[in-house]
């Protein structure tokens, strides 16, 4: 069972960064409109799996339409005031979710009880930082930013699993996250650190020490927001956000720790890329 959940985990990776490759080399208006499909069935996996919304619902087509005009009014006008107010309104979210990942108990249910009085809250996780990572299309070499985002997420997310399935001996976080391990996650950020500096090398040929640093504490940020989603899954008594991906669960499961990490990462490109075209 093992071997086949393996295969299907690899099948899908590689059929989805296929498609995000298409995406980002057929241009600028693809990739939007591929992260507003991804955003609304990020926004559908809530709605109805958390807040069990129905999709004939009022407030399920409200909160999509709201989330879909938003994006295309933004990423039209392009204006930089606004990206920057929608960048710096997911790094406050993301700060209030560390609070809740670490000071909030479990046991409190903090999470199912604010979603139960105002249920169409929770898909905030995805509409504010989706509309935040418009500010990636303002720099010349966006391709190159967002394929920095991408490795650096997903070396850790590879690393971390690849390491912990086959070396993981000390749990990590046993009440939140049963599977992730100490060593795990330590792998996971010496390869976001040396995928992420390589990476930099190729796209902007550039390399100074510190750089893996930097890379590997990014790739520790994006896992805190996995955490996060594991948090609220856990008080929520679900394993996936959907099956809709084989082998990985749903789409927000997919790209929780990627929309975590980047706000607090287009800040890391901007100090990183000084005397560069970014």
């Amino acid at each position: 069972m093992a071997s086949i959940n393996t295969k299907q985990r690899v099948i899908s990776a590689l059929i989805m960064a296929a498609l995000v490759i298409v995406a980002v080399i057929l241009g600028k208006s693809t990739t939007l409109i591929a992260i507003m499909v991804s955003g609304v069935l990020c926004i559908d996996e809530l709605l109805c799996n958390f807040a069990n919304f129905k999709r004939s619902d009022f407030m399920y087509k409200f909160v999509i339409g709201f989330f879909c005009l938003l994006f295309i009014a933004i990423n039209g006008l392009n204006t930089q005031l606004t990206l920057q107010f929608f960048t710096i309104a997911a790094i406050l979210l993301n700060l209030f979710l560390i609070y809740y990942l670490f000071r909030i108990p479990l046991s409190d249910g903090f999470m199912k009880k604010s979603t139960a009085q105002r249920p169409a809250i929770i898909s905030m996780f995805v509409i504010v930082p989706l509309l935040s990572i418009g500010v990636y299309f303002q720099t010349e070499a966006w391709r190159q930013v967002l394929g920095m985002l991408l490795i650096v997420t997903y070396s850790m997310d590879t690393g971390a699993w690849f390491v912990g399935k086959n070396f993981g001996k000390h749990k990590l976080w046993p009440a939140v996250s049963p599977k992730k391990t100490v060593e795990g996650f330590v792998g996971g950020m010496v390869i976001a650190a040396i995928c992420g500096s390589v990476a930099w090398w190729l796209f902007f040929g550039e390399a100074r020490w510190y750089y893996s640093i930097i890379f590997a504490a990014c790739g520790a940020m994006s896992q805190v927001g996995d955490l996060v989603q594991s948090k609220v899954k856990r008080e929520f008594e679900i394993k996936d956000s959907s099956n809709l991906i084989p082998g990985h669960g749903g789409v927000y499961d997919r790209i929780d720790s990627l929309i975590f990490l980047s706000p607090f990462f287009f800040i890391v490109v901007k100090y990183l890329g000084q005397q560069l075209p970014v």
